[in-house]
């Protein structure tokens, strides 16, 4: 049936998309390279400019798929569209889908504006001209001027205030950060699909007392440290490997699968859509967590033991995690959030048991790849990772994987979804 109806796509798109043939047959319109290449230069663009240091890449990786997204659906319509909601099925699909790219891009980096110019004539010059080229460079800048006034004020920059509390547990600046928080007024922009940041909210951590927050915190004592003798080669070889940021290594990712598998253009352009919508929805509910409950770092957590008031935990005056810690609140953690949102996303792609290699830039030199077997378990070993740096509680990374898999879910039952009563899914 996926054969057959993709197969539909391709005459359907095909007819509208001519009468000039003559260089029709060097574009593939069901094959999702498009969305491929646009996926990899706005990753480059976005991590040239601040290393994905701020939440400025992912909207823009966001915002660019749903623009392009819309401007396909807005032809063929498989899936419900985000921001235009508009028709024109004469419009050429791979005219509007660049067109859309290229405007939404160069919107958020003007210094690109070279580069991008060269790429959209690049893929532009394979479509013939006439009307229907014209209509899809159209729908594509109407489709990116509507994704980019619908979030014109969402706030996404928004530094905030933060006031560090004396209070026992509360978040404490750790080396070599100096009083520096990063970004606290974060929590409070426009999700892509969540009602609201705090939606799905998770319970508060353990009182300190407790004999979950002990395990937890003698496991990360132990297994954190920067010379533990009881973490393995191998955990400490992961644990550095997982720091890339998910923006980079996650949308690598996804480019390798849309690459491998049959995965037309329509399907693949939704999956990179929702995929950066579940990275950035991720960070806004963590960062709500975060902030909400302003949890301390086992950096803290370990010199503070004595303050504690739990007999089953011994403070360490000298104790330091395998890398420095992060410059923002422990509770939950961010990246077995966002880990466990994108790997739910690509999950309800492809099916959770999809063998698969992965790489990332900060792999070591022993270690340059590895391979799981499914999704959830490349989700799991992504949290787990926090915990060997020594810069996560346990619980908190169980909670950061279940807030993942939550944000996810609802975006993918509730955005971008089937066009019910026009065309089966591809």
């Amino acid at each position: 049936m996926r054969r057959f109806t993709a197969a539909l796509l391709v005459v359907f798109v095909s007819a509208i998309a001519a009468p000039s043939r003559q260089k029709a047959e060097d574009i593939s319109l069901a094959d999702p390279a498009l969305a491929v290449r646009w996926n990899e230069v706005v990753n480059e663009i976005a991590f040239a400019e601040d290393q994905f240091q701020t939440f400025k890449g992912v909207r823009a990786h966001a915002m660019m798929h749903l623009a392009m997204h819309d401007a396909l659906n807005a032809i063929v319509p498989f899936y419900r569209q985000y921001a235009y909601h508009d028709r024109d099925v004469f419009a050429h699909p791979v005219a509007a889908a660049v067109q859309a790219a290229h405007d939404v891009v160069l919107a958020q980096y003007p210094a690109a504006q070279a580069r991008l110019s060269e790429e959209l004539a690049r893929w532009l010059s394979q479509i013939p001209d006439g009307g229907r080229k014209t209509r899809g460079i159209e729908l594509g800048k109407k489709t990116a001027t509507a994704i980019l006034a619908a979030r014109a004020a969402d706030h996404w920059d928004f530094q905030g205030s933060y006031s560090f509390s004396s209070e026992l547990g509360a978040y404490q600046t750790t080396p070599p950060w100096n009083g520096f928080v990063l970004q606290p007024g974060f929590r409070f922009a426009t999700p892509f699909g969540l009602r609201a940041a705090e939606q799905f909210r998770p319970d508060p951590p353990p009182q300190l007392g407790t004999r979950e927050y002990a395990e937890a915190y003698n496991e990360v004592k132990s297994f954190g440290r920067v010379d533990s003798p009881v973490r393995t080669p191998d955990q400490t070889g992961y644990a550095v490997w997982w720091t890339e940021f998910t923006e980079g290594s996650l949308n690598r990712l996804a480019r390798q699968l849309v690459a491998q598998r049959t995965i037309h253009l329509w399907r693949a352009t939704r999956l990179f859509a929702l995929l950066n919508m579940s990275m950035f929805d991720g960070y806004l509910a963590n960062w709500d967590s975060k902030y909400e409950y302003n949890h301390w770092r086992p950096w803290t957590a370990i010199r503070e033991a004595d303050r504690d008031s739990n007999p089953a935990t011994e403070p360490d005056s000298g104790w330091e995690p395998l890398r420095p810690t992060p410059p923002f609140p422990e509770y939950v953690s961010a990246h077995a959030a966002v880990c466990s949102a994108s790997f739910e996303t690509l999950a309800r792609t492809f099916g959770d048991h999809v063998s698969f290699t992965m790489k990332t830039t900060t792999a070591p030199p022993e270690m340059p790849t590895r391979s799981f077997r499914s999704f959830s378990a490349a989700a799991a070993e992504c949290a787990d990772s926090r915990v060997r740096l020594g810069w996560h509680f346990r619980y908190s990374t169980d909670s950061g994987l279940i807030l993942g898999r939550k944000v996810a879910s609802w975006l993918a039952e509730n955005d971008l979804t089937f066009s019910a009563g026009r065309l089966k899914e591809p």
